[in-house]
């Protein structure tokens, strides 16, 4: 329940977004950042958790009403809460900001708003390599989910084959997955494996042949530094995407991305890489956790 004073705020940002009015959604955000900035210092978590979801429905609502300011503004008000909220150490908040962060993105990538989508992917970027430095998994998890929606939404758009938007998801995910293999992070190396293979299949669909030669290269990246950390379970994954690539590549007849791929598979040593039943059953939960915890989020 928020207080009525909440209530009346939120009403007047979504009010303000519809009738195309910054400053009343800026002066919405400001008040949710404040109040859930208290919530945090007092340890009111799951207060503070209202804010955050609040400040990010005003950020999709503002990214699908084409106000482009407004939306960037939530995404810096959710930076705010998201450096209190690390500062306390509630992981709860934590993940619930960086999962808003790319559904705000995801959602302006789809109304071609770059400037908001790329700022969400620059921020999780930055906010994945911080969570991996620190050792934070399941903080670098929901980063690698936020990046891979966003690239993912950027794909199906249709924008120009490797846009710049998509070699910032790119290029983001494979920072922060070589950072989580060198932490021994190994779920969170396979998150990004697996992001970077939905954000494949999505470009395999487009015939966006150039991002699916980055994305195997990063992929075999990310791998490569798992395999040194005998991460049995990331280069496995590395592998089982390379491999779904060079499969898929070739049948769409994007036989460059094909080849590429399978240049890529060929770097890693076969006895790393067997099919092992343990290693398709834990990759499959890192996947349904994954999946639970974007869809709690939306």
């Amino acid at each position: 329940m928020f207080s009525k004073e909440e209530d009346k705020m939120v009403n007047l940002g979504f009010n303000s977004i519809t009738e195309g009015f910054d400053k009343g959604v800026n002066q919405a955000l400001d008040f949710l950042t404040e109040t859930g900035t208290d919530y945090l210092s007092q340890k009111k978590e799951s207060e503070a958790e209202k804010m955050v979801v609040s400040i990010k429905e005003l950020g999709k609502a503002a990214a699908l009403q084409g106000m482009e300011n407004a939306a960037v503004n939530a995404i810096r008000a959710l930076e705010k809460l998201l450096q209190c909220s690390i500062e306390q150490k509630m992981q709860g908040t934590t993940v619930r900001v960086l999962l808003s962060f790319g559904a705000i993105g995801k959602t302006a990538a789809e109304q071609q708003m770059e400037v908001v989508a790329r700022l969400a992917a620059s921020v999780l970027g930055k906010s994945g390599n911080t969570a991996a430095l620190l050792n934070l998994e399941r903080e670098t998890i929901a980063v690698a989910i936020g990046l891979g929606e966003i690239g993912k939404a950027v794909a199906r758009i249709k924008f120009p084959d490797l846009s710049e938007n998509t070699a910032i998801c790119i290029s983001c995910l494979g920072d922060v997955g070589k950072l989580t293999a060198q932490k021994s992070l190994e779920e969170a190396a396979v998150g990004v494996e697996l992001m970077l293979l939905e954000m494949a299949s999505a470009a395999m669909k487009e015939n966006l042949q150039n991002t699916v030669r980055s994305i195997a290269s990063s992929i075999e990246e990310v791998g490569k530094s798992a395999e040194e950390e005998n991460m049995e379970n990331a280069v496995f994954q590395a592998a089982s995407a390379l491999q779904t690539i060079v499969s898929n590549a070739g049948s769409s007849y994007l036989n460059d991305a094909s080849i590429a791929a399978k240049v890529a598979l060929e770097s890693f040593n076969e006895l790393d890489i067997i099919n092992d039943e343990a290693n398709i059953k834990k990759i499959e939960a890192i996947r349904e956790m994954m999946r639970a915890l974007w869809l709690e989020s939306r």
